[in-house]
């Protein structure tokens, strides 16, 4: 079983996935398998940013709070 990655550990392997594609020198076959794992990269770094929210939702005891005005934008 694979241990799931962070998504500090997601967005570094992301941006290697990308760095590979954007490269213009990876064949197609292997241009497809890099966009399946960036697709699954993606995928964790948005669960991982869903379970942030609902703690720190916890955490304003389920007020919701404009998070610009947390940190005093407009």
């Amino acid at each position: 079983m694979t241990k799931k990655k962070s998504f500090e550990q997601s967005m570094k392997k992301l941006e290697e996935v990308i760095g590979r594609l954007e490269s213009g020198d990876v064949e197609l076959e292997k241009s497809v398998a890099y966009f399946t794992e960036g697709i699954e990269l993606v995928k964790n770094c948005q669960e991982e940013l869903v379970k942030a929210e609902e703690k720190v939702k916890i955490l304003l005891d389920d007020q919701l709070v404009d998070f610009s005005e947390i940190r005093g934008e407009s």
